[in-house]
């Protein structure tokens, strides 16, 4: 009797909703800490090129080759300067790989204005290193991008910072939460693989299954570097039905609009009886009593 009073109480609650296993939605980070976290905040050096993802351009055979592929080169930059070129793609700064624009941003900002530095460029069939004087940013932010939203897979909002990814906002369950990873703090290899910008780490563990563990080196606000088991958002489950004879049965169909609960079901007649359809949903007591609410509209 315990456990049929069990099934009846679920039952009622399940009637809000049928999926289990799902994040909340991740909240906005506050616009002031979004601020004092920006890797752009303090300026920078600046480098003058506009970049993609070194992808190969067909869809039906999608892979990303190493590198950063020159789309714009700013007028006078240093990188105008130096000879490159749009279609050249920009393999490492310093010896250090880059394979997404943001990444390469983040490794430029890191320097200041006046530093040099070494760029491995490969153009067409031809390989080379090209330095650069890099200089004061003076072209405005075209479409600056202020955090990147990964809710499928860590529940989490990052941005680009200098030394890696700055968890800047979170849902309460958010499994980087979870493992002890708290807000600010800046994570800096993926499985002991570097990571220098929020699209490189969604990047990666988008390519991941869900559920899987993951180690991630982080330092929080104020304390020495530290790692992380992540075990990443799980597959999204949905209770599609169940019942106990005569006493309750529920049924819902995830990726429709459909919901059904019926309580005493003696089927010729039943106690309760709730179903939903859309935006319309109808109740009925003892099927004699009915009653249901939906949207009117006007027509002309």
């Amino acid at each position: 009797m315990i456990a049929t009073a069990r099934g009846v109480l679920a039952a009622l609650v399940l009637v809000a909703g049928c999926r289990t296993g799902v994040l909340e939605p991740v909240p906005d980070p506050l616009p002031e800490a979004l601020d004092a976290w920006s890797v752009e905040k303090g300026g920078g050096g600046f480098l003058g090129i506009k970049g993609t993802e070194n992808d190969s351009g067909s869809l039906e055979d999608l892979f990303f080759a190493p590198g950063v592929r020159v789309t714009r080169v700013v007028e006078n930059s240093p990188a105008s300067v130096a000879g490159i070129r749009a279609g050249d793609v920009v393999l490492s700064l310093d010896g250090r790989e880059v394979d997404d624009p943001a990444a390469l941003d983040a490794l430029v900002l890191e320097r200041a204005a006046g530093e040099r530095a070494s760029l491995h460029v490969r153009r067409d069939d031809t390989v080379f290193d090209v330095d650069v004087e890099l200089v004061s940013k003076s072209e405005a932010s075209e479409g600056k991008v202020l955090y990147r939203l990964d809710p499928a897979r860590t529940g989490a909002g990052w941005v680009t910072a200098p030394g890696g990814v700055r968890l800047v906002s979170a849902s309460e369950r958010s499994p980087v939460l979870s493992a002890g990873i708290p807000l600010g703090s800046v994570v800096t290899a993926l499985d002991g693989r570097d990571v220098r910008s929020a699209r490189e780490l969604l990047r990666r563990v988008a390519a991941l299954e869900p559920g899987t563990r993951v180690e991630l080196d982080f330092t929080p606000p104020g304390g020495r570097a530290d790692h992380a088991r992540v075990e990443l958002v799980g597959p999204v489950t949905y209770l599609a039905g169940f019942s106990v004879p005569f006493v309750v049965s529920y049924s819902c169909d995830p990726e429709g609009p459909t919901k059904e609960l019926v309580l005493l079901d003696l089927w010729i007649i039943s106690l309760f009886r709730y179903h939903r359809e859309g935006v319309e949903r109808n109740w009925s007591f003892l099927r004699f009593f009915r009653f249901s609410r939906g949207i009117g509209e006007l027509s002309g």
